[in-house]
């Protein structure tokens, strides 16, 4: 296939995905390719909700899946065989996450990856020839949670010989992005990369992950050592598509079941940091008609205090 959409879901996330499916369909729309990577084997309800949706269909190559996840079972190893005088503890993101990374291996030839827990506001066509002339697309401001991390520092460390010439410390900061909205071409990370990043790990290089390894690490890792050229949407002020993008941002507002950041219409709203468990709650109160308030003042608060979420709810019961 020559592009389309991926997402990460299964059956306990089901509410995200209908909303961004339902989204996708009423603001870019129905003929748009979304193809679901299996976050593990629930997926009888995904499968019902998918069946009616020509367009839509499951990641079915199950060796893809394998290599991954041997790829960061092994990262992972390195890390946890790592010590470091200043780590106390450490983080990491559960194994599943890292399925995303099989989009490089899927049908598109080129793609979009984005979280389930997010809202599509317009057609993203404008995205894939962006892939003409760089290796990824992104569109956030994940950059200035990784310095606040030391994640720019760390990899700055370890990569300032290959990119001291063209980034200062502060500059290379530029380079980071999330890994919930991203925009690549199939095959650009090879199972031969994947070798070579592993035998750097080996020999040092898993210095500069220290406490912390999540799926967005790594993807950020991943991108530099390929020295891929990074576009991003948020860092061109000539575009109009540099908007916000994250739920925590409390200053957009909404026409006719779209936001806007200022005048501009965002592109996508990610719920990042909304667990899971607060939108399946935020539904089933309201398929049950039952109000947000009650007699448990701490659920009450989770419930309400969710940014946009008349939104979310307006895609999630948005008839397909």
């Amino acid at each position: 296939m020559s592009q389309g959409l991926y997402t990460l879901a299964n059956d306990p996330v089901r509410d995200s995905l209908l909303a961004l499916l339902n989204s996708i369909e009423a603001n870019w729309g129905k003929d748009v390719p979304v193809c679901i990577i299996p976050y593990d084997d629930r997926l009888d309800r995904v499968s019902a909700d998918i069946a009616d949706r020509e367009n839509v269909f499951l990641f079915d190559r199950p060796e893809v899946v394998r290599k991954w996840m041997r790829f960061v079972v092994e990262f992972r190893g390195l890390y946890d065989r790592y010590s470091h005088p200043l780590t106390f503890s450490k983080k990491i993101a559960p194994l599943n996450y890292h399925r995303k990374y099989c989009a490089f291996d899927g049908p598109f030839d080129r793609f979009i990856f984005i979280d389930c827990d997010t809202l599509v506001f317009q057609p993203l066509d404008y995205i894939f020839p962006k892939l003409d002339d760089y290796d990824v697309i992104v569109h956030d401001y994940q950059r200035i949670t990784s310095v606040r991390l030391q994640l720019v520092g760390n990899l700055w460390e370890i990569l300032k010989p290959v990119y001291s010439d063209r980034y200062t410390p502060d500059t290379f900061a530029d380079r980071f992005h999330c890994s919930g909205f991203w925009a690549a071409r199939k095959g650009s990370i090879s199972t031969k990369d994947l070798e070579n990043i592993l035998q750097d790990l080996k020999n040092g290089e898993i210095e500069a992950f220290k406490e912390m390894l999540t799926e967005q690490n790594i993807l950020n890792y991943m991108t530099l050592k390929k020295q891929f050229s990074l576009y991003n949407f948020t860092l061109d002020k000539a575009s109009k598509y540099n908007t916000g993008s994250c739920v925590s941002s409390p200053h957009f507002h909404e026409k006719d079941g779209v936001l806007y950041d200022r005048d501009l219409k965002l592109s996508y709203l990610h719920y990042m940091g909304i667990k899971n468990e607060r939108l399946q709650q935020l539904v089933s109160r309201t398929e049950k008609n039952l109000p947000l308030d009650s007699d448990d003042e701490q659920t009450d608060w989770k419930l309400q205090n969710i940014p946009y979420k008349d939104i979310f709810l307006h895609y999630r019961f948005m008839p397909c």
